[in-house]
């Protein structure tokens, strides 16, 4: 009987420890490859006055490794400091 009982879980486990893969890699797929990019690639444009990256604001697939590295470094740099921000301002604002 405990075979059967086996026989019929493992696939489940199996099929909802792939739709848990599948939800972190899409979830890594938008933080990274949409949200950082973009807003590590318009931070990284005005920083150095439009001359890096050199790869439109779309191509983030088109980019090298390192550029795409340090773009999306730039971008989840960004957000962490401009969430500092607005928590010290919600923080000193609050007493």
């Amino acid at each position: 009987m405990d075979d059967l009982g086996d026989y019929l879980l493992r696939p489940l486990v199996k099929g909802l420890y792939l739709l848990v893969r599948l939800a972190l890699w899409l979830v890594f797929e938008l933080l990274v490859e949409v949200i950082a990019w973009w807003i590590g690639w318009c931070v990284c444009r005005v920083a150095s006055l439009n001359a890096f990256p050199r790869e439109c604001i779309g191509e983030y697939d088109r980019a090298s490794r390192p550029v795409a590295l340090a773009v999306c470094v730039t971008g989840m740099l960004a957000l962490l400091v401009l969430g500092a921000a607005l928590a010290w301002a919600a923080a000193s604002g609050a007493s």
